[in-house]
């Protein structure tokens, strides 16, 4: 269970930064493209500012798991540098 919750924290932020992608990509269907062929869009549902949020909360989404994902393995990388350096030392490097 811990692994599963581990997993869809450093993996959610996918779903925002679609819903992002999506969004914009629905404004440029349904509002630019008609206005581009010289019709008038009907929509009144805000893309952009939809589409800003869920990229805001995307990125600090994964700024979170960088983070989380830093501290965690940040000991491993420094355990295994300290006993690479005496090897290092002993070969006169």
């Amino acid at each position: 269970m811990k692994r599963l919750a581990i997993a869809l924290f450093s993996t959610g932020w996918l779903v925002p930064a679609w819903l992002g992608v999506s969004s914009i990509m629905t404004i440029l269907d349904a509002e630019v493209w008609p206005l581009l062929r010289g019709g008038h869009p009907a929509n009144s549902f805000p893309f952009v500012g939809f589409g800003t949020r869920c990229f805001a909360i995307s990125f600090l989404w994964l700024a979170t798991v960088i983070v989380f994902w830093s501290w965690q393995l940040a000991p491993l990388v420094l355990a295994k540098k300290e006993a690479i350096q005496p090897l290092e030392t002993t070969r006169g490097v």
